[in-house]
């Protein structure tokens, strides 16, 4: 038997585990006969990919399509992380300028599982539904579109079309659908963007108190969706001053910036925050909040 010092067995230990996780967060596409290939090799042609790999002192040309692809671990394109942000900092106007120009180059990768191209799309819907453009935000998705992805991927796309149609003549139906997505969702971000719709629909119907515990739930059970738990947060504070519970509300936000002190958000929190501060009776403005919900339908 060889004994090897705790130490030298420790490092070891480290650097598998460094070398595991790079693996992980390795960008690759995982073709359909289980060939992976590095996406750093990987450009769009005009039928699809090429890649360019080197065997020995040979090169090796893969070409493959969309469909061919069961997997790829991409990182976010900072065209859709700066949208995220933009929209949770009430700017979708910005949002929308960034997916549109992000779009295009995301087109070629529409088929392949969970594309960036669907989540700007998805985004781009979710902007436009905090505008007030239900109609248009649910008409993005067409026949054309379904057709090119995944049975799984427009199944998640047609659940979100829901998420974003205006609610109709009875916001109690809307509830009810989106209680019933909500159950079946696998997808954390669009689940917790439900609730907050379900927050949302609440708050159109004079339902303030249901509506705060709803878009809580998000903030609470969905902080790795931080674009959507400081949305929620906001909304909740928001809520409650509604419901005269401004010290509450005030106090949900500076536990935010307290707990979050690094968040991209600090900016936006702390314009909510100056809000909900005792001030003198001044006149109201166009600026003032009259409802705490994201959208107007």
């Amino acid at each position: 038997m060889t004994l090897v010092p705790a130490s030298l067995a420790c490092a070891t230990a480290c650097l598998c585990s460094i070398t595991s996780l790079r693996a992980q967060s390795q960008e690759v596409f995982v073709l359909q006969n289980g060939r992976v290939i590095p996406a750093e090799s990987v450009k769009v042609s005009p039928a699809g990919f090429t890649a360019t790999l080197t065997k020995g002192t040979a090169l090796d040309t893969v070409n493959f399509t969309a469909k061919e692809v069961v997997r790829a671990t991409l990182r976010e394109p900072r065209e859709i992380g700066e949208a995220r942000t933009q929209i949770a900092s009430g700017k979708a106007d910005k949002a929308l300028d960034l997916l549109a120009k992000a779009e295009p180059a995301l087109l070629p990768y529409q088929s392949i599982p969970d594309s960036w191209w669907l989540r700007s799309v998805i985004l781009r819907m979710d902007a436009l539904s905090v505008q007030g453009k239900n109609k248009e935000a649910a008409a993005i998705p067409t026949s054309e579109i379904f057709s090119k992805l995944t049975p799984e991927d427009a199944t998640l796309l047609k659940d979100f079309q829901q998420v974003v149609s205006p609610a109709g003549k009875d916001s109690a139906d809307k509830i009810q659908s989106l209680h019933s997505l909500a159950e079946r969702t696998t997808d954390s971000w669009v689940n917790a963007r439900i609730w907050l719709e379900v927050g949302n629909t609440l708050a159109t119907q004079g339902k303030i108190e249901e509506a705060v515990k709803a878009w809580l739930r998000v903030a609470i059970f969905s902080p790795a969706e931080r674009d959507l738990a400081v949305r929620g947060t906001i909304l909740a504070a928001r809520g409650l001053q509604e419901i005269k519970c401004a010290a509450d509300g005030s106090k949900l936000l500076d536990d935010y910036l307290s707990d979050h002190l690094g968040s991209p958000f600090k900016e936006i929190i702390q314009i909510e925050a100056a809000k909900l501060k005792p001030k003198s009776k001044k006149t109201t403005t166009s600026e003032d909040p009259k409802q705490p919900a994201e959208t107007t339908k």
